[in-house]
Parts: C-alpha cells; structure tokens; sequence
C-alpha cells in the first residue's frame, strides 16, 4: 500500500529526518519550487543492501587490493576518519588500517539508481536525472506541502529500496541542490544525513548569504582563488556588498552571473529526458536460504511488485530476467523473451520461477534473488489468460497488494540499514496484516 498522506505514516519515523525552513521575503510570485534530491553515499549504500554485513563498518568503494587506486565512495563510518572519495586507499589504510575496500560493481549502482527513478516518476513526470545519484524534481503537480512530499519519498525509497536519500527544497535548482549540501553536512558525524532542508521561495539570498563562496556548483576552485585573494569569503558579499570589485575584476558575463547566482537567482530548465529501459527488483535475505518454497515465494511478491509498476507506467516487458547470488556473494543470472509483451504477474512469475529452476540445483545456499524485466514499451494489448486485474486472480496465493503484507518486514529492514527505531505501534491503519514468505 502506498503511503499516501502524513497521518498514515507512524510518528517516530519522522525522527530521522533533519528539517530546516529559512523564513521567507514577502511578494515573491510565481516562482518554481524545485526538489533536488541527492542519494547519500550511494555506492556504499548499495553495497551495505547486497551484503549488510557492512553496515556501520568502516569501508570503501573503489581503490585496489594494491593500493594504487583511489576511493569512489567512503561509508560515513569512513569519514569519521577523514576518508572521502579521492583519498588515495594507501592514505585511506594509514588512517584506518582496519578499513574495508570493495570492488566497484557500476551495474548495480545503475540499477539501483533506475530503482530511485521509478519511485520518483510513480510520484511526477516532472523529474530530471542529473547524475547517477541525484535529480531533480519539480513539484508544480503536487498538491501536498513540499516538506511532507519530501518525507513520503525518503520514507518510501528507505522502505521500499532500502536506501537513503537526502533532499533540499528550493525555488530553483541551484538553491535546490546548495540546500541538500548544507542539510547532509548539519547532520550528525558518521551517519547516514537523509536531510531534509527547505528554503522558501524568497529566502535565497538570506540562505545563500553567510555561506562560503565555493558553496555553489559552478564556482569553481580558480574562481574560488580569485574570490579570496579580494578578500571575498561569502556569496553575501559576491551578491550585495563587493558588486563593484567582482565587476571590476572578472569579465562582464562572468562577474553579472557570479551576482546572480550569489543572490540565488537561476533560471535553469528542468530536462525531462529519463525513459527506464528496463526494472528489476531484488531481495537480500536475512539469512542464506536452501528452502525452494521460500525462494519460490520471495520470487512471487518481487513478480507481483515488478507487474504493479509497469502497469503504473502504462507498459509491457517482452524478456524476463532472474538472478541469484550465493553464499559466497558471487551471482549468475539468466534471461528468456516472451512470446507477448506482459505487464501481468501471473505470467513474469511463472518465467522467473522457470528461469530460477534453470539457475539453481538446490544444493547451494541463496543469498539474494532478483527479478527483472526488460524490452519495455507502449505495446499494445494482446489478450490472454492473465489480462484481467490482480487483484481479480483469486487463485493466486498473494496478498491483494504485496506492498501492504511486507510493510512490516520492511519497515524492520529499514530499521537495520538506518540503525534507527523505526516503531510499527499503532500501524493498523497501514498493515493489515503481517506476511512473511518463511511462513
């Protein structure tokens, strides 16, 4: 079940977000409020989901076993030590000799990236991917209030995704994304921020101005220098008190746009060119599991949630994928075209289940098993025996919405990965009931 409004959400999750509002200025209309949302120490994520062996530990992503290369990611366990990406692994070993480094593994950032996208477009058309960690969001469409917006989404991409995201709020997209900086370096040393900082349409320039010059993406380290050497330290003075001495010393284009952007004025478009080419969904489980009924099962709900999103998406898939890792964290996968393009559970099931079967001698532990789809496409509709609604199927043995049977389990994941008291008193209204797929 999609939480859809704040009432249904249990009020100590909200303990794990930081929230900050900069008074507005008055009469300021018809501006854009834009959410720029940034996934916090992604690539680490990532891995403390596919192995949470490493949750809280000191590691890094990227390097080499020689320690000739240099950090991608660092766990925020690793920089309470001063370990942040471009630290060298031979300096990362000196201040931490204990440290863990593991090979970077980009597929699966990207696919979990694409995991971060569909929940933000199952939200708004109006999202941008700037990276492969952060977009933008523009929030013309949503009727609730933006920082409860914001929450619901956080919650969502912990609850469903298992990671974390911090988010800044702003008129534009320059304020937008200065905002989630400032909110994830308020937090607390050595934790996951997922920050939540607003700024008010009008309060940019009181935001912008106490901060230091090199706070906004496009100042770079050579305009930083310049700045200094004037004596410039903020973007107050860059915007409103030393005006003359930035016209005076940089070329007429670059000083008027250093001015503008000091005020926090920016007009960039949002770019709405994301299309999904495929979806996959996966579950790690607690434990390495033999059990085929409860592989089978987890198969099923991951099934049923994949049919749920191409059909919110208007979409069919034509090839069905399944992967599985082992005890010993390596994997294998295997994927089979459909005779017809599907959005049906029933039928992506019944080949991941083949799929898995082909994969798996049940003589191996299974550490995580994984679902797929990919082809998609507006294809049109060819009649079979699946096409009538879920919720319709009777003899399929799976809850009306899996979403609603795991919210609990999902909740207590969340609760491990977080390292928070995430508390599911008083959730009638959201769970009906507890499932599990070792039961």
């Amino acid at each position: 079940m999609t939480i859809r409004s704040p009432h249904h959400i249990p009020s100590r999750l909200f303990r794990t977000f930081v929230l900050i509002s900069i008074p507005a200025q008055q009469g300021v209309m018809g501006m854009r409020t834009i959410m720029h949302v940034d996934l916090d120490a992604f690539f680490c994520s990532v891995e403390q989901r596919r192995n949470p062996t490493l949750v809280g530990k000191v590691f890094v992503v990227g390097g080499s076993a020689n320690d000739r290369g240099v950090v991608a990611t660092a766990s925020y366990a690793a920089r309470a030590y001063g370990i942040h990406a471009g630290t060298s692994t031979a300096k990362a070993r000196q201040l931490c000799p204990d440290i863990i480094v593991v090979k970077p593994d980009y597929t699966a950032y990207t696919e979990a990236a694409q995991e971060v996208m569909e929940v933000l477009l199952s939200e708004t058309s109006l999202v941008e991917q700037a990276s492969i960690d952060e977009a933008y969001v523009d929030l013309a469409d949503i009727e609730e209030p933006s920082e409860v917006f914001a929450r619901r989404v956080q919650l969502r991409v912990a609850t469903e995704l298992r990671l974390s995201i911090s988010c800044g709020i702003a008129g534009n997209k320059l304020v937008a994304k200065a905002a989630t900086d400032i909110g994830k370096k308020l937090a607390r040393a050595g934790k996951m921020p997922h920050a939540i900082y607003v700024v008010p349409p009008g309060g940019e320039a009181t935001f912008l101005g106490p901060l230091p010059v090199d706070t906004l993406c496009g100042i770079g380290p050579k305009t930083t220098e310049k700045l200094h050497e004037l004596g410039i330290a903020t973007l107050g003075e860059i915007g409103w008190t030393r005006c003359s001495d930035i016209r005076a010393t940089f070329l007429a284009r670059h000083a008027e746009e250093l001015i503008r952007m000091a005020r926090g004025i920016d007009e960039t478009p949002m770019v709405y060119a994301y299309t999904a080419k495929s979806l996959s969904h996966e579950t790690t489980f607690m434990r390495n599991v033999d059990d085929p009924a409860v592989i089978e099962s987890t198969l099923l709900t991951l099934s049923y949630d994949l049919a749920r999103r191409l059909q919110r998406k208007n979409m069919r898939c034509k090839v069905v994928h399944c992967r599985i890792r082992w005890d010993i964290h390596s994997s294998i996968g295997r994927q089979s075209a459909l005779s017809r393009a599907t959005n049906q559970g029933p039928e992506i099931y019944e080949r991941a289940r083949f799929l898995l079967r082909c994969l798996w001698d049940q003589r191996r532990e299974i550490r995580l098993v994984g679902v797929g789809v990919a082809q998609l496409g507006d294809y049109p509709q060819q009649l079979g025996f699946w096409d009538a609604p879920l919720a319709d199927i009777a003899t399929v043995p799976v809850p009306a919405d899996p979403a609603e049977g795991r919210a609990i389990k999902i909740i207590e994941d969340a609760e491990q990965y977080m390292g928070k008291a995430l508390s599911t008193h008083r959730m009638a209204n959201m769970v009906a009931k507890r499932w599990s797929p070792y039961q």
